[in-house]
């Protein structure tokens, strides 16, 4: 992909009517943020600040507030995406490998299937962050005990898991392969939601040309692993470097999430 600067365990409950009822039951203060229902954790409302002053796509640092959301633990896989779309249009091929090559329609196709969604801009870099203000949530420098990137990959997908999770509980938000987030790209609505603070819930611009991908990849140096990075091409890109993950509102749980 050439690139041109346009410049802890978790307990898996599975989907059913009392896995609904029990978690209607309960008030989201009440819940953990270590609740999961199919491989997804739920996050609290809360406020962060989101961006940083490392690169200029990525400023200003401005301070964000999202609701409750629920986030798949791991990126989807191809055994995943297959079993409900029909077909696996990855490059590299295996059951427990991410599902990449799809384009941005494609991706949130799949999570509409359940009544989720991709995650925006802004709920993608609170889970990768998990409370921290460096540049990876473990740290300020790179470790590779937790991210696939171009100097451990042996230049291929690996399964998801594999490596250590975040602090929140998710695998791979920092390499393997880029996601797809719901954002709409424009090169200056960082600024405007500065001159706006706290942006509730922002979702980005409602239209544009590109599409916003967070998280780097297996094909990339460090500094694009970082939890702000973010980079953006035309919706109907496909890369075998590309995939995603799905979010999901509280209040639209339903029986039968493939996740």
């Amino acid at each position: 992909m050439n690139r041109v600067w346009p410049r802890h365990y978790i307990f898996k409950i599975p989907i059913g009517w009392f896995a609904v009822l029990c978690f209607l039951a309960v008030s989201p203060s009440a819940q953990s943020k270590n609740s999961s229902i199919a491989d997804m954790v739920l996050i609290e409302s809360d406020c962060f600040t989101m961006g940083s002053e490392e690169f200029i796509v990525e400023e200003p640092e401005h301070k964000v507030c999202i609701n409750s959301y629920y986030l798949g633990i791991y990126e989807v896989t191809q055994n995943q995406f297959e079993r409900v779309m029909g077909y696996n249009p990855s490059r590299f091929k295996g059951p427990d490998l991410p599902v990449e090559n799809v384009s941005w329609p494609e991706a949130d196709a799949y999570c509409r299937t359940f009544k989720g969604r991709l995650p925006t801009e802004a709920e993608w870099e609170y889970a990768a962050r998990s409370g921290s203000s460096t540049s990876y949530s473990w740290g300020q420098d790179m470790n590779d005990a937790f991210a696939w990137h171009r100097g451990n990959s042996q230049n291929r997908t690996h399964s998801i898991g594999k490596k250590k999770v975040n602090p929140l509980g998710f695998h791979d938000m920092n390499g393997n392969v880029w996601e797809w987030v719901g954002d709409w790209y424009r090169e200056d609505y960082y600024e405007t939601s500065a001159a706006s603070e706290p942006a509730d819930n922002p979702l980005g611009p409602t239209t544009g040309q590109f599409v916003i991908l967070r998280g780097g990849s297996f094909e990339d140096e460090a500094f694009f692993l970082r939890s702000a990075s973010r980079y953006w091409y035309p919706p109907t890109l496909k890369h075998h470097n590309l995939g995603f993950r799905c979010a999901l509102n509280p209040s639209d749980i339903q029986e039968g999430n493939p996740q």
